[in-house]
């Protein structure tokens, strides 16, 4: 094991020596139904990155957690996680951290409006089976808070399963879109048998399909809570691809 100041940061690749213990798939973001023996996968983080991307995190959670389908055993107890940190039904708390609880609902009925028909969804989103249009809201994300917190859960996840740091010349690209956008060579790159796949509890689930003539590059596909699906790809230049920017609603 290297001394605390020669690790690196995951996010940053700078070494550091305030070293943090990050969690790949952040800690507010498992469901109620992950059993305690599930291995909570953790990778090093300088301090700054950690606090940094945390706090991004918890933006990004209470929006996407109110849109998942809480019947869902993968997603169970999200909706009601989020409640209580915006203080619904919370009793006891100090004049500050009311406010401070009363600030973030504000902030999130703001975003919500009325689900009209033919709206930018993000992929994996509703409309929720079983409701009228009428009955079924939208709330606003905004795209590049979702895209700096899916490349640090990429990140993560190409620290354990491959043990490398994702830097030049290699690129990271994140994408979000429906299954019947993905190319059919994509499909059979990620059902292939020499991909890696993890579970991790019911909420994430992982696969990893690294090509075989052009070692470094590598592709993914990471599903949270059975709703919202992750693709990204790990190449060295000129294979990189554009960018692709993720609806900017989603509905409740």
């Amino acid at each position: 094991m290297p001394e605390p100041d020669q690790i690196r940061c995951v996010h940053c690749g700078q070494t550091t020596d305030d070293v943090t213990a990050d969690h790949v798939f952040p800690k507010s973001w498992y469901p109620s139904t992950t059993a305690p023996e599930v291995q909570r996968w953790t990778v090093p983080s300088c301090g700054n990155c950690n606090k940094k991307l945390g706090a991004i995190e918890n933006k990004v959670f209470n929006r996407l957690a109110l849109c998942a389908d809480p019947r869902k055993v993968e997603a169970a107890g999200l909706s009601a996680k989020v409640m209580r940190s915006l203080g619904i039904g919370v009793e006891g708390l100090n004049v500050q951290e009311a406010e401070h609880r009363r600030a973030q609902k504000r902030k999130i009925f703001e975003a919500i409006e009325p689900y009209r028909p033919g709206i930018s969804i993000l992929p994996g989103f509703g409309p929720h089976p079983g409701f009228g249009d009428i009955e079924q809201f939208t709330i606003r994300i905004p795209a590049d808070l979702l895209h700096i917190v899916a490349e640090k859960i990429v990140r993560g996840c190409e620290f354990v399963l491959a043990e490398r740091i994702v830097e030049k010349p290699f690129e990271l690209q994140i994408y979000f879109a429906h299954e019947r956008e993905i190319p059919d060579l994509l499909v059979q790159v990620l059902t292939h048998p020499s991909a890696k796949t993890a579970e991790v509890g019911p909420g994430f689930s992982v696969i990893r399909a690294e090509a075989q003539d052009e070692p470094g590059n590598a592709v993914y596909k990471i599903n949270v809570w059975d709703t919202l699906v992750i693709y990204a790809s790990i190449l060295s230049p000129p294979d990189v691809g554009e960018s692709q920017t993720p609806g900017s609603e989603i509905p409740v």
